[in-house]
């Protein structure tokens, strides 16, 4: 398996690449970074866009330990009024396989912002979803600076 190692600087550079993107296209209202992956993305994009609002929410592929759901579910959800009529930024590490991120849209999407858009570090191509800001493509299995504690400790 080919493995992507992201050092601390290339992923904030990437988070600056893409803020100076989204500050020319998406005038958003808030963050939603998505536990756990999205939360250091989330929280270094809040501080570049001068600490716009940040809601964190939670999706779970894992019933239990080795027990998958057919779909992530919604484990920490969001407030209606946090989010209806507003325009909105979410925010993950990486779009594997989509599965995840499709499942918060769908389920932002039910509580009637104004408008979505999805932010993330690195995108796959097998992705069933494709985010409207990124900056690695990569078929690579992906490890960021925040996971390489818990990858070493599994070694």
């Amino acid at each position: 398996m080919d493995i992507l190692y992201l050092e601390w600087s290339k992923v904030d550079e990437a988070i600056w690449t893409m803020c100076d993107i989204i500050k020319r296209e998406f005038d958003f209202d808030v963050i939603v970074g998505i536990s756990r992956g999205g939360l250091i993305p989330a929280v270094r994009i809040s501080h570049i866009f001068d600490n716009k609002r940040l809601l964190l929410m939670e999706a779970k592929y894992y019933k239990d330990i080795g027990v998958r759901d057919d779909k992530p579910r919604i484990t920490l959800p969001l407030k209606k009024e946090d989010v209806s009529g507003k325009k909105i930024l979410l925010v993950d590490d990486v779009a594997d396989t989509g599965g995840t991120l499709a499942a918060v849209k769908e389920y932002i999407e039910s509580l009637s912002p104004k408008e979505l858009k999805v932010a993330v570090v690195a995108s796959k191509p097998i992705s069933v979803v494709k985010p409207d800001y990124t900056v690695f493509n990569t078929d690579k299995w992906i490890i960021f600076p925040w996971e390489k504690m818990p990858v070493e400790k599994k070694k």
